[in-house]
């Protein structure tokens, strides 16, 4: 397994990376603390964003879980937003990122020739025009290997297929689903099967047909539509050969290969450690700065106020971190131990680590 970094369209997150302040490499954490509170004041509103103590947790269970030395390693870059039309980068925007990507491959040098991989959202007809000049601009950089692109809209991968030759796409999260409804985590298994079913049997039967419901309530959990049949013939017609998923703790069986198709090789990326719980058109971080957005659509282009703000729900019954940021709401994932042990040898699969909530 490799390990990828995912940033934000926010290009002073490239800027950290290159000074490593971002990983907390070579650096103690209360200077990073430090250099937070100095050089990007906006992130800290009346309590610390979650992200940050999620940060630093997940760095240390990379290192625990699969290699010391991990960040010593990082293979590819990952750059864009996966939800919001209104974070399609700009060309100037990639263009700067590109150069960002130049100067980390000159301060760290790879193992491996890195790839720039830019991630789209789902775009309407205002944002598309400003996609396309990116990806035009992407389709005909000069650059060793070829440059990946993350679809998570159809209109896009039919415009990387017949368009954009160059670009390689991905299958992104949102077009690759996957059940992820906080409730069955919170609360683990257990059914409640209906009185037709249960009337007239005894204590043992009901428990009997409990056990079997959630033998197969778990073999649904823990599945998702790479392994279908009919969904590895559609990769299959558009040569995608790799998919993205949100890591999911207790999901054991997410991360296995399908019997399916076995010749029809299928990569994972493996998005760690904020999953998506929801996304959609409306946008309360937008309503931070202006009120009259709450609870509204946004239907031109914002500010992205996403950029300095994220709105955290303080749950008391779990054990996860729930944030909105801009359209969209994530949910920690950080305990490793479920991934199996085959998955992490296998160097088609990727770790794209997303050190914050890439907006």
């Amino acid at each position: 397994m490799q390990l990828f970094i995912h940033l934000w369209t926010n290009l002073e997150y490239f800027k950290l990376l290159n000074e490593w302040f971002l990983l907390s490499m070579w650096k103690e954490d209360r200077e990073i603390a430090n250099f937070i509170n100095e050089n990007y004041p906006w992130e800290l509103a009346t309590t610390i964003s979650p992200q940050y103590e999620v940060n630093f947790v997940s760095i240390r269970e990379i290192k625990k879980k699969l290699w010391q030395d991990a960040f010593n390693k990082i293979d590819w870059i990952y750059y864009g937003s996966d939800n919001c039309e209104y974070l399609v980068p700009y060309k100037n925007e990639v263009e700067k990122a590109i150069e960002e990507f130049k100067t980390f491959n000159k301060n760290y040098p790879p193992h491996i020739v890195r790839t720039f991989t830019l991630v789209t959202p789902y775009v309407g007809n205002v944002m598309i025009k400003h996609l396309e000049e990116s990806l035009d601009f992407l389709n005909n950089l000069s650059i060793k290997n070829p440059i990946e692109v993350v679809v998570n809209d159809f209109w896009v991968l039919n415009l990387v297929h017949k368009k954009y030759k160059n670009l390689k796409p991905i299958f992104g999260r949102l077009l690759h689903k996957l059940l992820k409804t906080p409730l069955i985590d919170t609360y683990w298994y257990d059914v409640h099967p209906s009185w037709e079913l249960i009337k007239n049997k005894t204590e043992q039967e009901k428990k009997l047909l409990k056990d079997e419901i959630i033998k197969w309530q778990l073999r649904f959990y823990n599945s998702s539509e790479k392994d279908l049949d009919i969904y590895q013939n559609f990769l299959k017609k558009f040569n995608i050969k790799r998919v993205a998923l949100d890591y999911m703790e207790r999901r054991e069986g997410l991360y296995k290969d399908s019997e399916l198709n076995s010749e029809w090789q299928i990569g994972i990326d493996l998005y760690y450690p904020w999953a998506i719980v929801f996304t959609g058109r409306l946008c309360d971080t937008s309503a931070i700065e202006n009120p009259a957005r709450e609870c509204y659509a946004i239907d031109d282009i914002c500010p992205r106020t996403c950029n300095r703000y994220d709105i955290n729900f303080d749950l008391k019954t779990v054990w996860y971190n729930l944030i909105q940021r801009w359209n969209a709401g994530y949910r920690s994932e950080i305990n490793l131990d479920y991934l199996d042990i085959d998955f992490i040898k296998d160097d088609n699969n990727r770790l794209v680590f997303a050190p914050f909530v890439s907006v």
